[in-house]
């Protein structure tokens, strides 16, 4: 077992454009002080929620109790089978009308299971979002199976257009053969979702990245099996105090979880201020393009802003950091060096916004 220093998956999160619509949520929205205030405000009073899961699906509520307890602001409230009624909190019916602990015959793999999460829909018509967490089956699970969970998934969705259905990946917890299965099924969710205009928790995503306050990084953990370095649950989510995770874990997903309903609300995110006269991003980025070798990159961001450029290869793959510092106003200049014939990244980031520009190295003379 070992981990390593990643930056792809936030690459990809980054880069790949998404079709209209969807969302994804994954270690990258783990800061919940991103979120305006008014967008929590916003989930408390307008999306009541339905939420179905197993044990390991525990992680995100007891993500929510801890960031409540650590500010009331962040009020909600579940009901075991009953939508709760709570002004200033946000409702969440937890599990289905007849049982609490909701394997996948009990909300989407059977008939009887439809029905039970059309019963919860039609008799709670408040209901906004409705969402099922895997426990393991990923591990052993096929891809006919998983194609049946995204096959009705599409089913309810065509059904109740005024929901919005939330998919997931499955957690990262297994290892060898079994958690190569399940990095291939989630890898299928998630190019259902990315070409399908869906919201997608990725659970897996968030198991498999740590925030290292010591460096101020985020490491993703991996785990080597038939020539592939496969993701699997960070060492420092190790435990079995919380829903078979530490507490810890629990945090990181509840964050997710609410910056997720913000944008369901109708938050844009990041990258966009909440005032339509704002600029779109406050910050700024041109690049010599075509390069020999060496390019110039100019930036701008808003003043006493942490700004870092980053510069990544067309696979993904970091290939240098040509500048990390303040930024007093105005515009920056920054220089990358020693570039091979290929086409680039280059991302600007400040203030939890970024921008990106294609570059391309014809190589040196």
């Amino acid at each position: 077992m070992r981990f390593r220093i990643s930056y792809r998956l936030l690459f990809l999160a980054a880069f790949i454009p998404m079709a209209a619509g969807q969302v994804l949520i994954d270690h990258t929205c783990a800061d919940l002080d991103l979120v305006p205030p008014s967008w929590i405000e916003e989930v408390q009073d307008s999306i009541p929620s339905h939420y179905a899961h197993t044990s390991h699906g525990g992680q995100l509520t007891w993500g929510l109790y801890f960031i409540e307890d650590g500010n009331p602001f962040y009020s909600y409230v579940t009901g075991s089978s009953y939508l709760p009624s709570e002004a200033g909190a946000w409702c969440i019916f937890d599990g289905q009308e007849t049982a609490t602990y909701i394997t996948p015959d009990l909300y989407w793999e059977t008939g009887t299971g439809m029905n039970m999460t059309r019963a919860v829909l039609d008799h709670n018509p408040e209901i906004r979002t409705s969402m099922w967490c895997w426990c393991c089956q990923l591990d052993s699970y096929n891809e006919s199976q998983v194609q049946a969970y995204l096959d009705s998934m599409s089913v309810l969705e065509a059904e109740y257009p005024e929901i919005t259905f939330v998919y997931f990946t499955g957690n990262a917890q297994g290892t060898g053969s079994a958690g190569y299965n399940r990095w291939q099924r989630n890898n299928q969710i998630r190019d259902f979702c990315m070409t399908g205009g869906r919201v997608l928790f990725d659970f897996a995503d968030l198991d498999c990245w740590w925030f290292n306050p010591s460096t101020s990084s985020w490491e993703q953990h991996t785990y080597e099996y038939g020539g592939y370095d496969i993701p699997a649950e960070h060492p420092q989510f190790y435990g079995e105090e919380y829903a078979h995770t530490t507490a810890e874990s629990c945090l990181q997903k509840g964050k997710a979880l609410w910056y997720m309903m913000a944008v369901i609300a109708g938050w844009q995110g990041t990258g966009i201020g909440e005032s339509p006269q704002q600029e779109p991003c406050g910050i700024s980025l041109r690049v010599e393009n075509p390069c020999r070798g060496t390019a110039s990159l100019w930036f701008s961001a808003s003043i006493h802003s942490l700004v870092e450029v980053s510069v990544y290869s067309c696979d993904g793959r970091l290939v240098c950091v040509p500048f990390r510092g303040q930024c007093d106003g105005g515009t920056g200049r920054t220089e990358v060096t020693g570039l091979e014939p290929g086409l680039y990244l280059v991302k600007v980031s400040a203030d939890g916004r970024s921008l990106t520009e294609s570059m391309v190295s014809l190589g040196t003379r």
